[in-house]
């Protein structure tokens, strides 16, 4: 009897480890929907009005500034950062059109390019 509880007991640690390294949601795909409210709730700190957060969701979510950057994953990790750079610039001056200043522009793509927890990612070298 005590053999089946250690045995349930380790098979249930490596299934809590498992759930655990997962995060919120399981592992699932966020809908459009939950993207957007997400990104919503991150820029609230910078105290942008309504419309300037619309406008920074839609410059962020628009696919445009992705579609010319070809195979991603294939580049060199040097010419991946200058494409990202170059991204981000382009994301900028968008912002700005959008009526940003170049501050608040600057600050907005700061924080929708950090990732939940505060980490930027990353292998595991």
């Amino acid at each position: 009897m005590k053999k089946l509880f250690v045995c349930m007991a380790i098979v249930l640690g490596c299934s809590l480890t498992t759930v655990m390294a997962q995060g919120p949601g399981g592992g699932q795909q966020m809908t459009p929907e939950e993207r957007i409210a997400m990104m919503k709730e991150r820029l609230k700190p910078l105290g942008l009005t309504e419309v300037q957060t619309d406008s920074a969701v839609a410059v962020m979510t628009d696919r445009s500034f992705m579609a010319n950057m070809g195979n991603f994953r294939e580049m060199a990790p040097e010419e991946r950062q200058a494409k990202m750079k170059e991204v981000a610039e382009a994301r900028k001056k968008r912002l700005v059109k959008a009526g940003l200043s170049e501050e608040l522009a600057t600050k907005v793509i700061e924080t929708m390019s950090m990732r939940p927890g505060g980490g930027r990612g990353g292998g595991g070298k």
